[in-house]
């Protein structure tokens, strides 16, 4: 008799590591002189968000959700192979070195396991798919981007891997077949906007949590990493 298989899902930003992706872009693109423009466009367009939530008129998960599916304006123009040169040194260079290596630690050891483990972010697919080979992870599910005639057009594929779009994304990347032991599998994230990719498991982790999530832990008797 076979068992069903045991995932174990970590978002990035926040549960890995300690950076933010547009900040990753920003580092790279200022570094390497390529599409600063671009860069200081989205952040004009976007920044101003953050501003509507602190005023209660937007939600934290709408700004969320906004800012990564807007985040292929960072490679818009450039083909994959462009692109994937910006990938290679944004997870080498930036999010590699401000990894938590106690969480890294515990995601290999799930890897070690046998379970799946999957990186799930609203970041754009290929660069999640950098990082988690990187980090020495199996699978990678993000925010997929739009090529039009070769090259990214700025675009990103609905629905965003946020808040329950990380549910829909991770399901379908699992396919109808998976037969994943949901109520032994493991979930991580640091967000109450994980809420939804939290309670799919079993086995729900905070992971350094914001206070609502901290509190929410708390309640219902999950594991807190911190």
């Amino acid at each position: 008799m076979t068992t069903s298989p045991i995932a174990a899902i970590f978002d990035l930003d926040g549960t890995l590591y300690t950076g933010h992706i547009a900040r990753a872009y920003g580092v790279h693109h200022r570094t390497m002189r390529v599409k600063r423009l671009l860069f200081f466009g989205y952040m004009a367009a976007h920044f101003p968000i953050w501003w509507l939530v602190k005023a209660g008129l937007v939600s934290q998960l709408t700004m969320r959700r906004i800012w990564a599916q807007d985040m292929g304006w960072m490679v818009r123009g450039w083909r994959a192979e462009e692109a994937q040169k910006a990938f290679t040194w944004i997870a080498e260079n930036y999010v590699r070195p401000l990894v938590k290596e106690d969480v890294l630690a515990r995601a290999h050891a799930h890897r070690d396991k046998g379970h799946r483990t999957i990186l799930v972010s609203g970041t754009s697919t290929p660069l999640l798919e950098t990082i988690a080979r990187e980090l020495g992870l199996e699978e990678a599910v993000g925010t997929p981007l739009v090529l039009r005639h070769g090259r990214y057009s700025g675009a990103s594929q609905r629905p965003i891997c946020q808040g329950p779009g990380k549910v829909t994304r991770l399901q379908s990347h699992l396919g109808p077949d998976s037969r994943i032991d949901w109520d032994r599998s493991y979930a991580y994230a640091d967000s109450i906007l994980d809420l939804p990719m939290l309670e799919k498991v079993g086995n729900p982790v905070a992971v350094y949590p914001d206070d609502p999530l901290s509190r929410h832990a708390r309640a219902s008797g999950w594991e807190i990493f911190e």
